[in-house]
């Protein structure tokens, strides 16, 4: 079973991914998500959490779906689980 902690994380590592494969500038995603790019760097670590507004922000800056996102997600959870344990 998955916790808060480690969705957390997944989407933290989703976010980076979407980062490295767009090849987004850290400040784009930033202004985007409307928070500093110390904030992005610790969402991408699991260090902060994505607020709900920030994560409908990110599915339009990276033109995705809510299905495609959360695919994304769920790929991520188990290496997500593991570090957490």
């Amino acid at each position: 079973m998955h916790k808060r902690a480690t969705y957390d994380l997944a989407i933290g590592r989703t976010l980076k991914q979407l980062h490295g494969e767009r090849k987004a500038v850290r400040t784009k995603i930033a202004a985007a998500l409307e928070i500093t790019e110390l904030a992005v760097t610790r969402i991408e670590i699991g260090e902060e959490k994505l607020t709900a507004g920030g994560l409908v922000l990110l599915l339009k800056l990276f033109n995705l779906s809510w299905d495609e996102f959360i695919g994304r997600v769920e790929a991520n959870l188990p290496s997500a689980e593991a570090d957490i344990i």
